[in-house]
């Protein structure tokens, strides 16, 4: 399946299976449990409907050893980029449900959704739709049903499945509200459209047309090194980095802030002539190039279409850039953990974001304006942060406070960054230097530097790292290795044979102040001495 950005990708049927034993003989009356009663208890257990157990876990998927063991077996699709338009070079994106491809029944769940390339959804549903009105020629087929254990609906999901296919929920009951309860999802029955969307392939104009029932949806640049589609707003929605179509009666203009490019229509495209009306739009202070002082670096257009975190289908280890969102996670929890955390972070006006690409937009706090200094190494994902930062900062109206935002290339920025002081600093070691001591401590030494007296930093780095934190003067609050954090554990749900660096831990430290520290160490001295604390007032002897 060929997306908008022309890059590739497939499906590979049943490209692994899964197996444990489970040894049932300490339950209760374990010889009279039936395996309906064994995936009732599953579907306790992972809290989904039974019937969703039952429909995944078919007899021939439980097999009796004997002595109440059983070994347990799923096979699962998986959705691979391929590099060079073949399996040859695949590149795991996400485990799906395993489909019957020759009867389609359900619409899969992609578990790693965030892990596909753009365009991927889009590309598998036009795959499944002209299966699926394929095999209902030869015979009849039953609506599909949206199924997984568990499903992920969103209002994205939604939308997408809706171009697709028609929805039908119980009767008397909200459709929305019905598609929205993962426990209810596949009530919903999915009949394809007359008309799905279409897209329309311009290779001599570069340009990838989304058209439905003649409306056209969004417009693709090839080779574009902003990989942001131009979408029509006209019926509702609001732009990516003001990036929208505009069609008139003969032609559309794709406007790009305040860039614009006129394209005439061609009849095999399917366009429907619209009168040419200017939307009005909201004027901003400044584009997402404002983080890069106007002049973003140059980036490769394929590039940008991988800046995603990707895992391994096997059981090697997690690269670190797929890593740093779960980490982030940990962050957050840390900061929602500890009472006093707002109000440090009130005090809090100078930011620094260092070694930690795939998720700078991420630590960047959009509510109020602070002086935030990031330091990349990679130009793709600097892109892709600073355009997600600035749709998520205008979507809420907060792009006011993100005027002081730098992405500055870590190689030409870092010595002179590292002489400032901040009052919170972000920080991943690389794993390159975990069994290096003197460059752990050395990269150690340069952050604790730049952090103020009092100042916040969250770190992740090797476990024996926390040797040198009381020596520089710091205070850890928090700190868990990645293998215990719940999130990792969540995604070993969906790719169970991954694994991740023991010594990967994540820390929340305090850079201790020498007066508070003096002081602590004087009150520790009174109470071991033993002696009363008596307040005395001041006084002056009577003349």
């Amino acid at each position: 399946m060929q997306l908008d950005s022309l890059q590739w990708v497939g499906i590979k049927p049943r490209a692994r299976t899964f197996q444990t034993q489970i040894d049932i003989s300490g339950q209760p009356d374990w010889q009279s449990l039936s395996l309906d009663d064994l995936r009732q208890k599953a579907a306790e257990a992972w809290r989904v409907p039974f019937s969703e157990v039952k429909y995944f876990y078919k007899d021939e998927n439980l097999v009796h050893l004997g002595e109440g063991k059983y070994q347990v077996k799923l096979q699962k699709d998986a959705l691979y980029a391929l590099i060079d338009g073949t399996f040859d070079k695949p590149l795991f994106m996400s485990f799906m449900c395993a489909l019957d491809w020759s009867r389609l029944d359900l619409i899969p769940v992609v578990e790693l959704f965030q892990s596909a390339l753009a365009g991927s959804g889009g590309a598998v549903f036009e795959f499944i739709w002209g299966l699926y009105e394929d095999q209902s020629c030869e015979e009849a087929l039953p609506p599909l049903r949206y199924r997984g254990l568990p499903t992920y609906p969103s209002k994205e999901a939604l939308n997408i499945f809706s171009a697709f296919f028609v929805p039908k929920g119980p009767e008397g009951e909200d459709l929305v509200t019905v598609f929205m309860d993962p426990n209810r999802s596949h009530e919903i029955t999915w009949t394809p459209r007359p008309n799905p969307p279409w897209r329309y392939f311009d290779l001599k104009k570069g340009l990838v047309m989304t058209v439905q029932e003649g409306n056209l949806f969004k417009v693709t640049v090839v080779d574009d090194p902003v990989p942001i589609p131009y979408k029509n707003c006209s019926r509702g929605g609001k732009p990516s980095c003001q990036r929208e179509v505009e069609v008139g009666p003969n032609h559309f203009i794709l406007l790009d802030c305040d860039d614009s490019r006129e394209v005439p229509t061609n009849s095999d495209w399917n366009i429907a002539p619209q009168p040419y009306e200017r939307i009005k739009r909201p004027k901003h202070l400044f584009t997402w190039k404002w983080f890069f002082n106007g002049f973003p670096p140059r980036a490769d257009p394929v590039k940008m279409q991988y800046t995603l975190p990707f895992f391994p289908e096997d059981d090697s280890e997690i690269d670190e850039s797929a890593l740093q969102p779960m980490v982030l996670d940990q962050f957050f929890y840390y900061m929602e953990m500890s009472p006093a955390m707002p109000e440090k972070l009130e005090k809090v006006g100078k930011v620094l974001i260092h070694t930690l690409d795939m998720v700078i937009s991420g630590c960047v706090d959009c509510t109020r304006e602070r002086e935030y200094t990031v330091l990349y190494g990679d130009p793709e994902l600097a892109h892709r942060n600073a355009q997600l930062l600035w749709d998520y900062a205008a979507s809420r109206n907060q792009l006011d406070n993100l005027r002081k935002v730098s992405f500055l290339p870590e190689r030409e920025h870092v010595s002179e960054e590292y002489k400032e002081k901040y009052d919170l600093i972000f920080k991943w070691i690389p794993m390159m230097f975990y069994q290096d001591r003197e460059n752990c401590q050395n990269i150690l030494q340069h952050v604790v530097d730049a952090l103020a007296p009092g100042g916040l930093l969250f770190l992740a780095g090797p476990r024996p790292m926390q040797g040198f934190f009381a020596y520089f003067g710091l205070g850890c609050f928090y700190s868990d290795p990645v293998v215990n954090m719940p999130f990792y554990r969540q995604h070993l749900k969906m790719c169970p044979e991954n694994r991740v660096n023991s010594d990967l831990t994540v820390f929340l430290l305090e850079k201790q102040d020498p007066e508070e520290i003096r002081r602590r160490e004087e009150e520790a001295k009174k109470k071991a001495s033993g002696e009363p604390q008596i307040q005395v007032r001041g006084f002056e002897r009577p003349q």
